[in-house]
């Protein structure tokens, strides 16, 4: 499919604990753990596929919001109790960090979001535009 995101490969300080993260928070979101090595983690079975790989080099301070590079990803889920459940599995991990508690934006009618950073300072946003229930 031309134009379809296939991945997303980000870098982790911590392998490990990045990798607890991911597999809490993604796991909601519908991801299933693919390969777990000590130089790449993987998540799929939706798109696009998340790579997580370990920092090379002395820099091992976290990606900051507003530094260049990566802002946000944002991923679309079907309902609002996915992004809740999101937020809560960042919340009991107690890795990484709830930057936006779940809400409403006005970007588009009936779009509800959480923001959540990983122990790295990789920044997600799990979305939806379903209307609450009612």
């Amino acid at each position: 499919m031309a134009g379809a995101l296939h991945h997303v490969a980000l870098t982790a300080i911590d392998l490990e604990a990045s990798r607890c993260w991911y597999d809490a928070c993604l796991s909601v979101i519908g991801y299933q753990p693919g390969t777990v090595d000590p130089r790449i983690c993987t998540w799929g079975g939706i798109t696009p596929e998340v790579l997580l790989y370990p920092v090379e080099g002395a820099d091992r301070e976290p990606h900051t919001h507003g530094r260049p590079g990566l802002q946000h990803l944002a991923i679309e889920v079907d309902d609002r109790g996915i992004v809740d459940a999101a937020h809560s599995a960042v919340v009991q991990i107690a890795t990484g960090r709830v930057v936006h508690p779940p809400q409403e934006y006005d970007y588009l009618p009936s779009y509800y979001a959480v923001f959540v950073e990983d122990p790295s300072g990789n920044r997600w946003e799990i979305l939806t535009t379903t209307s609450a229930a009612t």
